[in-house]
């Protein structure tokens, strides 16, 4: 699994229906409501969000390979207006048919009905990570050090085509490629603006605002007949960040026995002690917090790792789920009880593992 996605808490859940979305304009054609409702059924669908879930992480995996740098490490701006981009330039594709020179804008009803409700999913994605991107007036003039030091035109021919290769590998149109992109927006907007603090949340919108516009008005430079062909990373190092949360997160599972035991620290250590099960050790906390890295991260990886391994059950310990999920669902996420933190990803996360929620734990499905 993808370095990002340990930053991501809520991604892999798609909106409600009654997710508000920007309605069209005076004049706007709005569709039929068999229409909608098809609409709504794909992109509710759970076989659709896995597709566009596991498409946007192996881009990802990728992507972050061939960041662009600025003073060694990946420019924020530039970074998060590529995802918007590519996401853009697919909603094109999907909606613009007439073979268009390069670089030309073209207006369309089509798509001045088709970005609004992308965006509205980037909004949706964020304020489920505990960020409410819309709670200000949207950016459109960026600081310098911020500004997207790419151009269109060299995001596409830069990275256009394996995105494209991967959202076909996963059975993805051009309209499900541009809503995968969103995970992808969503991911690297939370990197950059919660998990590094490299950019302000507001301006960052305004970038991925902007990106998705400008990809959707524009005629995109052509796909590669042959695909995309492997280039040689000479901007940003490789490294294995993703292996190395994993050893980390693997050698802090302790304990033994047929679940996993998550809770306050001194409350889990007490039941896995005198009734058995498994613990993240809690000395991994306090070590990865005196090396001023996220501990969040490693536990949720601990938890991934044990459900891919089909553990019985996760048990939380004198915690009540719902009225925890409940108590914390207005308030930011971030200052949350790791334990808290847990919950609220597995309330998004655990069915795509095959767990189903049962009072104040998951069971494996049978």
């Amino acid at each position: 699994m993808p370095l990002f996605d340990f930053f991501k808490k809520s991604n892999k859940k798609e909106p409600p229906k009654n997710t508000p979305v920007v309605p069209a304009r005076a004049g706007e054609k709005q569709g039929s409501a068999s229409e909608k409702s098809d609409k709504d059924s794909l992109l509710l669908s759970p076989e659709q969000q896995k597709k566009r879930y596991d498409a946007a992480m192996e881009f990802i995996k990728i992507f972050q390979e061939r960041m662009p740098l600025v003073d060694g490490k990946p420019h924020a701006g530039t970074v998060i207006s590529i995802a918007a981009r590519l996401a853009g330039t697919s909603m094109f594709r999907s909606v613009n048919k007439k073979d268009v020179a390069p670089g030309v804008v073209v207006l369309s009803e089509e798509v001045n009905q088709a970005y609004p409700p992308l965006l509205n999913l980037f909004a949706f994605y964020c304020k489920q990570n505990g960020m409410d991107v819309m709670a200000r007036p949207l950016v459109t003039q960026f600081p310098e050090q911020d500004k997207p030091r790419m151009e269109l035109a060299q995001v596409q021919a830069e990275y256009q085509d394996q995105y494209n290769e991967i959202m076909k590998k996963h059975g993805l149109d051009y309209l499900e490629g541009a809503r995968a992109g969103m995970i992808v927006c969503s991911i690297v907007f939370h990197y950059h603006c919660i998990t590094n603090k490299d950019i302000d949340p507001y301006v960052a919108t305004g970038i991925v605002a902007m990106g998705v516009v400008e990809g959707a008005k524009t005629s995109p430079v052509p796909l590669s007949p042959g695909g995309s062909s492997p280039r040689p990373n000479n901007n940003a190092k490789e490294i294995d960040a993703e292996s190395l949360i994993k050893s980390i997160a693997g050698t802090s599972i302790s304990g033994s026995g047929a679940r996993l035991v998550l809770g306050e620290q001194d409350t889990a250590i007490r039941e896995a002690l005198d009734n058995g099960g498994k613990l993240v050790h809690p000395e991994v906390a306090s070590q990865l917090q005196q090396a001023g890295l996220n501990p969040y991260i490693v536990y949720i990886t601990a938890l991934i790792i044990e459900m891919e391994s089909k553990i019985p059950r996760i048990d939380f310990i004198n915690a009540d789920v719902e009225r925890l999920v409940q108590e914390w669902s207005n308030k930011p996420k971030d200052q949350a009880p790791i334990y808290v933190k847990q919950m609220l990803w597995l309330k998004s996360n655990a069915e795509k593992f095959g767990y189903q929620q049962s009072g104040n734990s998951w069971k494996l499905k049978q």
